[in-house]
């Protein structure tokens, strides 16, 4: 599911003239940390959305996130279907409230 919405990304990004991210990025020490870095900036988008009361907006800056989540997995070849499975087992089988923190 998400690789092919990523490979769509990526092609769309390529067409409208975007740097996308390789497997060989990984070793660059500013681009993966450049690329966090636009992913934080439309969450921050999103809470702004949000703090508006604009829930289209909102809405948007989350699509936003994702795209760029998506971008950044797969442009490094990453599985994120396999990822976010065994991450949901995983928290499958956490305690309630595991870890104690409030929020």
């Amino acid at each position: 599911m998400f690789k092919n919405l990523g490979l769509e990304i990526i092609e769309i990004n390529k067409a409208n003239g975007w740097e996308v991210t390789t497997p060989d990025d990984w070793h660059d020490t500013y681009k993966i940390p450049g690329v966090l870095a636009l992913i934080h900036s439309e969450v921050s988008e999103a809470l702004e959305g949000f703090r508006a009361n604009d829930k289209a907006n909102f809405e948007e800056e989350l699509a936003d996130v994702i795209i760029r989540v998506l971008d950044c997995a797969t442009g490094l070849d990453f599985d994120l279907d396999k990822a976010v499975n065994a991450k949901l087992k995983k928290n499958r089988e956490r305690g309630f409230r595991h870890g104690g923190k409030r929020v």
